[in-house]
């Protein structure tokens, strides 16, 4: 069995348009060959799931860069109501901090729709959907150096870390969308009685590589709106291949170059 991994923004998605029709003719193969595309992105499930239904896939899908993944076969324990959800967990870590502290950060859960709107850029309907949150929270951390290596090592004491991105300081569990790659993989497997399955990974940026690395195909599709990936050993051993097109344009050609080859 094949599976497909891939990040939306920059990658599937055009960077200015965020279309990807583009990529139409290797999605409708994938789909002829029975090739289940698996997104894996930064947004949130609420903002995915639009992006899903209008490619016309069903399958799972990495949510939150990688903070959680829905669409397993099992529900987790807190969509069930029995725990807590990780963002539930961040937002009481939060309240619980020391109050000098805690007066350092920001998060979407502490905007309403319009200061998201302003943070991100994003029109309101779009916001609305960002803020619907279950396992990250973005935000902005105004102290000092000191109070950040305060603030952070009291989230690793509670199983959480801090990615500070182009934008925002998201708080997030410890995990990766390499590791949520991991476990979709199993899902299938534990479907196919146990079948080998071969993955492809595409992305376009650093939050990608782990993934990337990790697939038994990685491409790093090309975005001249940030500094291109840096070469990895693995890349050198031809594990993991370059687009010269941009976006969707590049994930067309790259997949449909890895049918010609027999690789998917």
């Amino acid at each position: 069995m094949k599976l497909v991994f891939t990040d939306l923004d920059g990658t599937l998605l055009d960077h200015d348009s965020y279309s990807f029709e583009a990529a139409r003719p290797a999605l409708d193969l994938l789909a002829l060959r029975g090739i289940p595309v698996i997104l894996a992105s930064s947004k949130t499930e609420a903002e995915m799931r639009p992006i899903a239904e209008a490619i016309g896939i069903t399958h799972p899908m990495i949510v939150e860069n990688g903070a959680g993944v829905v669409g397993l076969d099992t529900e987790t324990a807190f969509s069930k109501g029995n725990l807590q959800s990780p963002y539930s967990d961040l937002r009481s870590f939060l309240r619980e901090l020391p109050k000098e502290l805690g007066a350092c950060f920001e998060g979407f859960g502490d905007w309403d729709v319009a200061r998201v709107a302003s943070e991100t850029g994003l029109p309101f309907t779009a916001a609305e959907l960002a803020r619907q949150r279950h396992f990250s929270e973005p935000g902005r951390f105004t102290g000092t150096e000191v109070q950040r290596q305060a603030f952070i090592a009291l989230l690793d004491a509670q199983g959480f870390s801090a990615v500070q991105g182009g934008r925002f300081f998201t708080l997030m569990p410890k995990t990766s969308k390499a590791e949520r790659m991991a476990e979709v993989v199993a899902h299938y497997q534990r479907l196919n009685g146990g079948e080998i399955i071969r993955t492809v990974a595409l992305g376009d940026a650093p939050n990608d590589l782990a993934m990337l690395e990790a697939a038994d195909c990685g491409i790093i599709i090309a975005n001249p709106a940030h500094k291109a990936l840096p070469v990895t050993e693995r890349e050198e051993r031809g594990f993991i291949l370059r687009s010269e097109q941009f976006g969707p344009e590049g994930w067309n050609i790259m997949i449909h170059q890895l049918v010609a080859t027999g690789f998917l």
